[in-house]
């Protein structure tokens, strides 16, 4: 049972690819598939993913994308007229749509790609699969720190060069980190209180709270700050760059998060999300969407490629086995309310 859905979310509609932001133009239902994805990458995504399922099907698609929020909010205030058929959003947004009703369960039979991605990749609740992940740790300066941080702790070190920068609790490393923090120094991955009084020790000395997921590439490369939590697949653009950027996994406090690809509740075209989404585990999908977007593939056929064996080393083929776990979605989504306040209290004070 999903609990405790996101108190506010931002009213605006999304920006689209190829069509107007907030009225999708549908042919017909069955020849067209309404895609609400994210803001970035927009032309990687239709050249590999949207236009050859599209030469495959003949279903034409159409991409309606914004930030998490804003596409979850634009989903609720549609919900009795829906327009979109499939969501692409992050693993705790979905756990709030979820609980909003917004979504609907998978039918395996009509995704049978699902039955070959990675176990943890399946929701155990029937709903839509995670298709790819990110894995959580530390980017640092190679020129400013000595040895790659092997565990959370270099953070609290106050003998370390140049500073550091935290993520905000708005942007998915923040919650991660609380988890992460809760997982290394108290009883595990639930630990939230243990995470925030660790954190809360380390707040005041933060030289930036990064309110972008981007923002904290840039921070490293114009060499504002020597390390900082995030996600491991920002750090791969600056390496691929050449600049002097390295990303470290903790031993302890070993956390990800996923994109999932979710089915909307009465969509238009719902045989067309299925079949939206079994293209999308596709392992020849998954290696091509690796090469392009820098994100992770579930499906254990698909190619990763050296960068990502660079940056993320085994666990970017295999994320459970070693060691990483999914921050909790819904215990993200349960409390992501009441931990906005807390986090800005206790540590960004």
């Amino acid at each position: 049972m999903r609990t405790g859905p996101l108190a506010a979310l931002a009213g605006a509609c999304a920006l689209t690819v190829t069509v107007t932001a907030c009225a999708p133009v549908r042919e017909n239902e069955t020849d067209t598939l309404v895609v609400s994805t994210f803001s970035f990458a927009t032309e990687d995504f239709e050249r590999v993913i949207a236009e050859p399922f599209e030469e495959r099907t003949g279903i034409r698609v159409i991409l309606d994308t914004g930030n998490n929020a804003t596409r979850l909010t634009k989903l609720r205030i549609n919900r009795e007229h829906p327009d979109t058929d499939v969501v692409l959003i992050s693993d705790y947004f979905a756990a709030i749509g979820e609980e909003m009703g917004l979504f609907e369960k998978v039918d395996p039979a009509a995704v049978p790609n699902m039955a070959e991605i990675q176990p943890w990749a399946v929701d155990p609740d029937g709903y839509g699969p995670a298709y790819t992940f990110q894995l959580l740790g530390v980017m640092y300066r190679t020129d400013l720190v000595e040895e790659p941080p092997a565990s959370w702790d270099a953070l609290w070190d106050p003998e370390h060069p140049g500073g550091f920068a935290l993520p905000d609790i708005s942007v998915s490393a923040g919650p991660l980190m609380v988890l992460a923090a809760g997982e290394a120094y108290g009883s595990g991955p639930t630990d939230a209180d243990t995470g925030f009084e660790r954190l809360a020790e380390i707040g005041p000395d933060a030289l930036q709270f990064y309110s972008r997921s981007t923002e904290v590439s840039s921070l490293l490369e114009r060499g504002e700050i020597a390390m900082a939590p995030s996600l491991d697949n920002f750090a791969m653009e600056a390496v691929a760059s050449g600049q002097p950027i390295g990303f470290a996994v903790p031993e302890r406090g070993r956390l990800m998060t996923a994109n999932t690809a979710q089915i909307v509740r009465d969509a238009p075209n719902r045989a067309g999300a299925e079949a939206f989404i079994d293209f999308l585990l596709e392992p020849e999908v998954q290696s091509e969407v690796a090469q392009v977007i820098y994100d992770k593939p579930v499906h254990p056929d698909a190619e990763v490629t050296d960068l990502m064996l660079q940056v993320s080393g085994d666990a970017a083929v295999d994320p459970a086995g070693n060691g990483y776990r999914q921050g909790d979605p819904d215990l993200i989504a349960a409390e992501r309310s009441a931990w906005l306040d807390r986090y800005v209290e206790e540590i960004e004070r």
